[in-house]
């Protein structure tokens, strides 16, 4: 099989998986689906990332990231070439004077919290599963969870990213001068991205009905938001990769602006009479 012997030019082989039961185990997520993949590969670097796109390329073969694979939906399964980074991809650091924290994908959320908790800071988002979801997913599925609404989600407390594009060109938005080199080396997605966004902003019909969508709790398709709150191609592209499901970019690590946290916490429960009762209170409760 040509696979392997192209996936051993890019990996040391005790990290890619080819016995059956190996791909069996990972045949199926959190989810009721199940695909059995051509073969597992846990690489460590972005260069192997890198490759391992190449590869892809080459025969034509899917290649789909996993980090904790705790969603429902099945969005981390293939039949082509499954890349695990749940063993590696663990970095965090913590910049509490700015407020931030970077991550790579494979922490999970809760890891990331029980980090900053000297500091009295937490990430935005909150998702049911925290505790076993991580970063990369956390990311790539736009997770907000009970708590942090639409204000806290991971695409508002994204400020920064590092990704690679399934061509193999990585940027950073941190540093200034990917910006300039994501307009020549990557032309076409930067022209394309603009021609969108201009057409976006031509229409105050099609301005306000984004506008009007991402008011309220919205994970489905890509964040067509992106296109009217950023202007520059490079920062369009990066809050795309939130909630894109990792169908644009391998997202290496990310920079999150944090909150507050609380030292004292409580939960209720309410009972009203009615659902427009319940729907009545939200403001003052709110207020």
């Amino acid at each position: 099989m040509e696979l392997i012997p192209l996936l051993r030019a890019v990996l040391p082989n005790d990290r890619i998986k080819t016995r059956l039961i190996d791909l069996v185990t990972y045949a199926s997520d959190a989810g009721f689906y199940e695909m059995i993949p051509k073969a597992v590969v846990q690489p460590q670097t972005v260069a192997e990332v890198q490759g391992l796109f190449l590869v892809a390329k080459r025969l034509k073969m899917p290649l789909v990231f996993r980090a904790g694979g705790t969603s429902l939906s099945g969005q981390s399964i293939t039949n082509g070439i499954l890349v695990d980074l749940s063993q590696h991809w663990r970095g965090i650091t913590a910049q509490p004077q700015s407020g931030t924290v970077t991550v790579q994908p494979g922490i999970t959320g809760a890891m990331v919290n029980h980090y900053l908790k000297p500091y009295q800071l937490k990430i935005g988002p909150d998702p049911s599963s925290i505790t076993a979801a991580m970063m990369g997913g956390i990311l790539s599925n736009n997770a907000s969870g009970m708590c942090c609404g639409v204000a806290h989600n991971s695409y508002h407390t994204l400020h920064s990213i590092h990704f690679v594009l399934p061509n193999g060109n990585a940027y950073n938005t941190a540093v200034d001068a990917d910006y300039e080199r994501f307009m020549t080396q990557d032309a076409g997605i930067a022209n394309a991205l603009g021609q969108l966004r201009s057409q976006v902003m031509a229409s105050e019909a099609l301005h306000q009905r984004i506008r009007q969508k991402y008011r309220t709790k919205n994970t489905v398709g890509y964040g067509l938001n992106a296109l009217v709150d950023f202007e520059h191609p490079l920062d369009v592209l990066a809050h795309l990769l939130i909630g894109a499901e990792g169908t644009l970019a391998f997202i290496a690590e990310a920079t999150l602006i944090t909150l507050p946290d609380k030292p004292f916490k409580a939960t209720g429960m309410l009972y009203f009479a009615s659902i427009e009762d319940a729907c009545d209170s939200i403001l003052p409760l709110k207020a």
